[in-house]
């Protein structure tokens, strides 16, 4: 199933709807988009899905006709019991709320599922660190973002030229196996067409106990340190580190003498350290 500008203009305006661009609804209309991703999800009948955001239903068919359960989460009333009507007789739950607030742990439960879904932009980062930090994650998360909020995400660990280290790419760095842009979709794959590039975009979490192995701390522990980093990003890195943190107790000097021993430069700015020295540094923080 896939629909063309005309035809989701004449199914909204039996809703006497519009698209909310508040609610980041921008409908895919590409098939080789779909259908690209569907390949990629590998999906095998009883799987268990998550979307978020289906909208019109254009992706929930499509993994639907692969036999997967499809969990799917609606903020727009009127999709939602559209959905519900016409999806009745399939294997999907449509749950209408916001996909922020609705508990995960007991809409998903304890066996293995994935994360797919064309996601609203203002919520990618919320939405990514519900599925990563899952106390159950998902073994597959493929979605479909913003290209440079991609691109960041991509390069973290990497000396990627132009792009540097943010906490969104900090956070999916630590919690994965890997991150890659699949696919790029440019804004004519959408109706009506978004401002900026996309990408479908994959990554493979690892578990809690598997990430603690890895980084020889939690990774939720380095996230407290670097989000005190990043509280100021134009600031230096020790100038932050140094206020409104229960390391605040140390000196400038104790954690300049860190940084040098984490091989970091004293005046370096959060961006400036790799994935690799923000884990040594939160192991001396914390």
């Amino acid at each position: 199933m896939h629909l063309k500008p005309t035809e989701i203009r004449e199914l909204l305006g039996t809703l006497g709807k519009k698209p909310n661009k508040s609610l980041g609804q921008h409908f895919l209309i590409d098939p080789s988009v779909i259908h690209a991703m569907i390949r990629r999800a590998d999906l095998l009948p009883k799987d268990v899905v998550l979307e978020v955001g289906p909208g019109l239903g254009v992706l929930t068919n499509a993994l639907l006709d692969t036999g997967a359960n499809v969990i799917a989460i609606e903020q727009d009333r009127s999709f939602a019991l559209m959905l519900g009507s016409t999806l009745h007789d399939r294997k999907v739950s449509i749950i209408h709320g916001n996909a922020v607030e609705v508990d995960w742990v007991t809409t998903v439960g304890n066996g293995r599922w994935k994360f797919i879904a064309n996601l609203p932009y203002a919520v990618t980062s919320l939405m990514l660190r519900k599925a990563l930090y899952h106390p159950n994650p998902p073994t597959q998360m493929l979605v479909l973002i913003q290209k440079e909020v991609g691109e960041r995400i991509q390069g973290a660990g990497r000396k990627v030229r132009g792009v540097k280290p943010s906490l969104l790419s900090l956070m999916v760095a630590l919690a994965s196996s890997s991150s890659r842009i699949i696919r790029k979709v440019p804004p004519r794959c959408f109706y009506p067409s978004p401002r900026v590039d996309s990408v479908v975009f994959e990554i493979i979490p690892l578990s809690q106990q598997e990430r603690i192995e890895r980084w020889g701390i939690d990774p939720e522990e380095v996230m407290k340190v670097a989000k005190q980093g990043f509280a100021h990003p134009r600031k230096l890195l020790i100038s932050n580190l140094s206020v409104g943190a229960s390391h605040a107790m140390l000196s400038k000097q104790e954690i300049e003498n860190i940084l040098v021993d984490i091989g970091a430069n004293p005046k370096s700015r959060p961006e400036d350290l790799s994935l690799d020295q923000w884990v040594e540094l939160a192991k001396r923080l914390v």
